[in-house]
């Protein structure tokens, strides 16, 4: 029998207020701390858990960008004529993302969403190689699995590409061998339906019975082969209902600026940035935006403070961030109403992520203090 088994569960969008409300899993994780997020989405959130490092240090922020040089995605524009009605629908976007990843050779988390064809060639893609991968971080820090593969202790990762059932079935069958040491879990059923429900809906309590079910599995099978059973248990932030749906870009879009002449902007789900050709139409937009009501544009002083200002300005020259709760419709990522989002500002309740573990560690109040306890499982 192995003296000890750590296991560190990801739940994606779990949120210190949504576990502290449903009182999720207290018997079993009885330690439990409100962990600091990111600004951004989990495409900012997930390297800063993986390496240790901020944003602006490792690289990763959001997933489109402006194209320094000439788009990957430039002979997409052929596709430009096509009503959005047909060019946005989720099948067809996913035959195509999935064509092109190929195409491309990209291995990281590729989809185009509902970014207008039209505006693809003036695009570029920021998560081309899998993070979890070495060389995946484009900081070039090594993630937590090449430190703990370098510890020597056996240690099992999850695929993120795979749905919890199969997750949780890996986890289990490594666990009924009792010879892994660690354990990354990556579950991310949690965010998927309450993005389609909300954070308060009967299927939303199925899932979250379901994980708490799932949880108890795997501390039961742990304890069959280990003196030891540590668990950790962990999210990137957190989720809120949409009370509010802005159409700010398409009243932008009525201003007269040009998309690809006089500026290139990327509009997710609840944050746009824009890049300028000259000080003209940055001050035209930036004193349009500044007038609307919908939301705020952020300060470099509020950006260097969230880790988030990047010297060569390459995730945006302006950010115009959504309060908490709103949601852009449409979007370069929905072309309708989600029920809840992620991705306001991190200091909000409802964007703090959480970790709930079942014993003492280091403090974690912040995702960047989630590496440290991983790596130092794999030194002890």
């Amino acid at each position: 029998m192995k003296n000890r088994v750590d296991v560190f569960i990801f739940a994606d969008a779990l949120g210190w207020e949504i576990a502290r409300r449903r009182d999720f899993a207290r018997e079993l994780l009885p330690v439990r701390n409100r962990c600091e997020t990111l600004l951004g989405y989990s495409s900012t959130c997930d390297p800063t858990i993986l390496t240790g490092a901020m944003p602006v240090d490792h690289g990763h922020f959001s997933f489109f960008v402006k194209a320094a040089g000439r788009s990957p995605f430039a002979r997409l524009g052929l596709l430009g004529w096509l009503p959005e009605i047909l060019a946005g629908h989720h099948r067809i976007r996913n035959k195509v993302s999935g064509a092109l990843a190929r195409r491309l050779g990209y291995t990281g988390y590729f989809q185009l969403y509902s970014v207008p064809f039209s505006k693809l060639p003036y695009l570029d893609y920021t998560e081309k190689k899998d993070i979890y991968e070495p060389g995946g971080i484009l900081g070039g820090q090594r993630t937590i699995f090449e430190h703990w593969k370098e510890s020597g202790k056996p240690w099992m990762r999850s695929d993120w590409r795979q749905d919890d059932e199969t997750n949780v079935a890996h986890a289990l069958r490594e666990l009924e061998k009792g010879e892994v040491e660690l354990i990354y879990l990556f579950t991310a059923r949690l965010d998927a339906v309450m993005h389609r429900h909300g954070t308060s809906h009967p299927a939303v309590d199925e899932a979250f019975d379901t994980f708490a079910a799932n949880l108890r599995r795997l501390a039961d099978t742990a304890a069959k082969h280990y003196r030891e059973v540590r668990l950790h248990l962990f999210s990137d932030h957190g989720m809120a209902d949409t009370v509010v749906c802005s159409d700010l870009m398409l009243r932008w879009n009525r201003l007269g600026l040009k998309f690809g002449r006089d500026y290139t902007a990327v509009w997710d789900s609840t944050m746009a940035r824009f890049w300028f050709a000259d000080d003209r139409a940055r001050q035209e937009a930036t004193a349009w935006l500044a007038a609307q009501k919908d939301g705020e544009i952020l300060s470099d002083e509020r950006l260097e403070g969230y880790g988030c200002l990047f010297p060569d300005r390459r995730y945006g020259e302006l950010f115009y961030l959504l309060p908490s709760g709103s949601l852009f419709v449409p979007s370069f990522l929905n072309q309708r109403k989600v029920t809840a989002m992620h991705g306001y500002a991190p200091e909000h309740p409802d964007s703090a992520a959480a970790w709930l573990s079942n014993v003492e560690t280091t403090p974690v109040h912040a995702l960047t203090d989630i590496f440290p306890v991983m790596r130092t499982a794999s030194a002890s």
